[in-house]
C-alpha cells in the first residue's frame, strides 16, 4: 500500500499559479516549497512506520519472553532461527604458545599467526528446560574464541519450556558467537513409551542430520554433546582439539592426529556408569573390559583407544577417516539394534575409524540414564520419565557441590538464572511439623552446602546450634547433669565416651525437647553431613505413606543408618520399610511425640551412652544385654526406610572425610574420677 500511495503522488499534478500573482518570488519559491511539504510529509510517515514496527516487535517479544509461564501441548512449528554475527573480529593470539601448534605432522600452524581451528556444536534437545541453564553456562566459561564457534540446537517432541530457554539464551549472546542456529522441528512421535523403535529411528535421522550440517559448513571439528552434559572444566574444548591434533603431547605413542575423542565424564549417580564402553561384543553390545575401572576412576591417566563413546564427543572433520563416518545409512550387511549409539561405532569400526577417551583431565558431569524401572508410575511414561530426569539432575547438583568441596558450583547461565531460580520447588516442611538440621557454629562450611542442599530439594528446614563437645568439660557436663552409663565402653575401640558423642547427644536431646515443648506431632531430623539419594523428596513422601498405611503405631522411622545385622526383615506388604536391627549412626530420621517422650522418659542423660546406641536400646535392637537391663520399657517401635534415602557424604578413609565425634577427646582424660561421671 505505501508504493501505490507514493506511485499515486508522483502523477498527481501540481497546481498551476493564477495568472493574477505577477510577483515572481513568489512563483520561483513555490517549487521549493512544495519538495519541503513531499519530504516532511515523507518523513513523517517514516517515522510512523518506524515507530508502528518498534511497538510492533515489543508487543511481540513480551509474548514472546512470557510464552513459556502457562504450560502447553507441543506444537509442531518447524521453525528454523539463524543468530549469525558478521562482526569482523581481530585475529585471535592466544595467551600461550602451547596452544594448537600442530595440525598433523604435515600441516604446521602458528598460533601467533593463524586462528584456532573453528568448531561446530551439535546439541539435540528434548524436554530439557531444566538442565539447559547449567548446560548453556558450560558452554559460555569455554576458555575458546567464541566468533570461532557456530552452535546448533536441534528441538522437537518436547513438552516443557526447552525452545523458550534457548532463545532468550541466544538473543543475550549471539553476538558473541559466529552463529547460533535454533532449529524448531515437527511434533511427530507418539506420546506413549520413552523408547521406542520410532524414537530411535528419529534419533538415527536427526544425529545423521547435524553431521551433515558440519560437513556442509566446512567446519573443521564437529562437537557432538547432549543438552545434560555439565562442564566445568573451562579448557575442555580447547584441550580436545590440541589432543586430536597433537595427541604425542598427552602420550608420546600417539604421534598422528586422532578422529574421534571424548573427555571423560564423571556419572553421579552412579560409581561405574560412564561416558565409553571398554569393549564391545560381536553383535554390538556392551562388554566390559579388564581396564575399564582403571580408566573410569582415573587410576591410569591417558588416551585410550575405545569402541564406544557418546554424550559428548569431538571430530577431527580434517581426518580423512571420518569422511564415510554416518548413522544413517548404517554399514553394509549391518545387522546389529535400531541404537544411534551403536551404529555409529559401528560405522566408524567399517571405516577404520578409532575412538579416543581422554581421562586426563576432570572435565564435568552427566547424571545417569533414566531407567524404566526408577518411574514412579504416577501418569503417563513421559511424564514420569521428565519427572525423573528433573530429580537425577538436582541429584547433579547435589553431589557436585559435596565432591568439589564447594570450590565449583554447578552454577546457571547468569543470563538464565531467573529461569534456573524460578525451575526451583518452593520450600515446604514437607508435611512435617518441623524439621532440623544439626550444624556446629564453627562449621560454616557444612552450614552453606546443608542451606544450599534443602534449597536446591524446596525444604523449609530450622537449624540447630549443636554442642560443641570442644567447649565440654568435666564441669560443664555436671551442669548438663551428664553420667556416663555404668559400664559403658565404645563397642569396636573398647574406650569411655568421647566429649564429640556427648555434644551429639545433648543436640538430638534439645530436638526432643523443643518437639514436646511445641506440642509437634511429628519432625524429620537431619545431620549436616548427609548425601541424598535422588528424588529424595518424593521417595520420603512415599516412605511415610508406607509406613503410616502398614504400621501406623510408628514412632521412629530411618531414613539414614550403618545397618550393623543382615537379619533384618521387611515389613509386610511394604517395598520400601524394614525392621531395623542393631544400627549405627543418626544421619536421618522421623520422630512422633510418642517416640520422643519415650526417649526423654529413660532420664538418658544420667546413665549416657552414644546416641546411635541408645535409639537402639529403646527398640530393644542391641546385642549388649548389660546396657539393656539399665533401660525399660524398651518399647520404641522402629521401623527404617529401606533403601535408605541419606548416606554419610564421606566415609573413613576417603578424601574429606572428617569426624567431629571420633576426632574430640575421650572424658577419662579430663578427670581424675572417671566413675563420678
Amino acid at each position: 500500500m505505501a508504493k501505490k500511495s507514493e506511485k499515486n503522488k508522483s502523477v498527481t499534478k501540481p497546481q498551476q499559479p493564477k495568472k493574477s500573482e505577477k510577483n515572481p518570488s513568489i512563483s520561483t519559491t513555490r517549487p521549493q516549497a512544495r519538495r519541503q511539504s513531499f519530504f516532511s510529509s515523507k518523513m513523517l510517515r517514516l517515522g510512523l512506520k518506524i515507530l508502528i514496527s518498534t511497538l510492533f516487535c515489543l508487543i511481540v517479544r513480551v509474548i514472546y519472553i512470557h510464552s513459556h509461564l502457562p504450560a502447553q501441548e507441543p506444537r509442531s512449528e518447524g521453525i528454523t532461527i539463524v543468530y549469525e554475527n558478521f562482526t569482523n573480529q581481530k585475529t585471535w593470539i592466544p595467551e600461550s604458545s602451547k596452544i594448537i601448534q600442530e595440525h598433523d605432522e604435515i600441516l604446521q600452524i602458528n598460533t601467533s599467526t593463524y586462528q584456532l581451528p573453528t568448531v561446530f556444536v551439535s546439541v539435540l534437545v528434548r524436554n530439557k528446560a531444566h538442565t539447559l541453564p547449567y548446560f548453556l553456562r558450560g558452554l559460555e566459561i569455554q576458555d575458546y574464541p567464541k566468533n570461532r564457534i557456530a552452535v546448533t540446537f536441534h528441538v522437537d517432541n518436547t513438552l516443557d519450556e526447552s525452545n523458550v530457554v534457548l532463545r532468550l539464551w541466544a538473543e543475550a549472546t549471539h553476538k558473541l558467537y559466529h552463529r547460533i542456529k535454533v532449529e524448531t522441528g515437527e511434533d511427530t512421535l507418539a506420546r506413549t513409551r520413552m523408547w521406542t523403535s520410532e524414537h530411535f529411528a528419529h534419533m538415527i535421522w536427526l544425529r545423521q542430520q547435524q553431521l551433515d550440517a558440519a560437513r556442509d559448513s566446512w567446519t573443521d571439528f564437529y562437537f557432538a554433546i547432549d543438552a545434560d552434559i555439565v562442564l566445568m572444566e573451562p579448557l575442555t574444548l580447547r584441550h580436545l582439539v590440541e589432543a586430536s591434533l597433537a595427541p604425542y603431547k598427552f602420550v608420546p605413542d600417539l604421534r598422528t592426529s586422532l578422529p574421534v575423542i571424548a573427555p571423560l565424564l564423571n556419572c553421579t549417580s552412579s560409581e561405574s556408569f560412564s561416558n565409553f564402553w571398554g569393549a564391545m561384543t560381536e553383535t554390538g553390545y556392551y562388554r566390559r573390559s579388564e581396564n575399564y575401572f582403571e580408566i573410569q576412576q582415573r587410576s591410569q591417566l591417558g588416551i585410550f583407544p575405545v569402541p564406544m563413546v557418546h554424550s559428548a564427543y569431538i571430530v577431527n572433520m580434517h581426518h580423512a577417516a571420518v569422511a564415510n563416518l554416518s548413522f544413517d545409512p548404517p554399514p553394509a550387511n549391518y545387522d546389529g539394534p535400531l541404537d544411534d549409539l551403536i551404529i555409529f561405532a559401528r560405522s566408524a569400526q567399517a571405516g577404520n575409524v578409532q575412538f579416543y577417551i581422554d581421562n586426563t583431565r576432570f572435565f564435568g558431569y552427566f547424571a545417569s540414564p533414566v531407567d524404566e524401572q526408577d518411574l514412579d508410575g504416577d501418569g503417563d511414561q513421559i511424564d514420569q520419565w521428565l519427572r525423573r530426569d528433573k530429580e537425577m539432575f538436582v541429584h547433579l547438583r547435589l553431589q557436585a557441590a559435596i565432591d568439589l568441596e564447594d570450590r565449583m558450583r554447578v552454577l546457571p547461565s547468569p543470563y538464565l538464572k531467573e529461569i534456573a531460580d524460578a525451575q526451583l520447588p518452593e520450600n515446604s516442611k514437607l508435611g512435617f511439623d518441623e524439621i532440623y538440621y544439626v550444624n556446629l557454629e564453627r562449621r560454616a562450611d557444612r552450614r552453606l552446602r546443608t542451606e544450599y542442599f534443602l534449597e536446591q530439594l524446596g525444604i523449609d528446614a530450622v537449624r540447630v546450634n549443636a554442642v560443641d563437645g570442644r567447649n565440654l568439660d568435666a564441669e560443664k557436663l555436671k551442669e548438663y547433669g551428664v553420667k556416663q552409663l555404668e559400664g559403658y565402653e565404645d563397642p569396636y575401640h573398647k574406650r569411655s565416651l568421647k566429649y564429640g558423642e556427648i555434644g551429639c547427644f545433648l543436640s538430638h536431646y534439645k530436638i526432643w525437647q523443643d518437639m514436646l515443648e511445641h506440642g509437634y506431632k511429628r519432625i524429620l531430623v537431619l545431620e549436616d553431613d548427609v548425601r541424598f539419594v535422588p528424588g529424595f523428596v518424593r521417595e520420603l513422601n512415599e516412605v511415610v505413606l508406607e509406613a503410616d498405611t502398614h504400621k501406623p503405631e510408628w514412632e521412629l522411622l530411618y531414613i539414614g543408618r550403618k545397618r550393623m545385622s543382615k537379619n533384618e526383615t521387611r515389613v509386610p506388604g511394604t517395598r520400601k520399610l524394614a525392621y531395623p536391627d542393631y544400627t549405627y549412626w543418626t544421619l536421618g530420621y522421623v520422630l512422633k511425640t510418642s517416640g520422643a517422650e519415650k526417649l526423654i522418659k529413660q532420664d538418658p542423660l544420667k546413665k549416657m551412652v552414644a546416641v546411635d546406641e541408645y535409639l537402639p536400646i529403646m527398640f530393644n535392637r542391641h546385642p549388649r544385654q548389660s546396657w539393656l537391663d539399665k533401660f525399660g520399657p524398651r518399647n520404641l517401635v522402629a521401623l527404617s526406610a529401606e533403601p535408605l534415602l541419606v548416606e554419610p557424604q564421606h566415609y573413613i578413609g576417603e578424601k574429606n572425610y572428617v569426624s567431629d565425634t571420633e576426632a574430640s577427646r575421650v572424658i577419662e582424660s579430663l578427670t581424675r574420677k572417671p566413675n563420678e561421671l
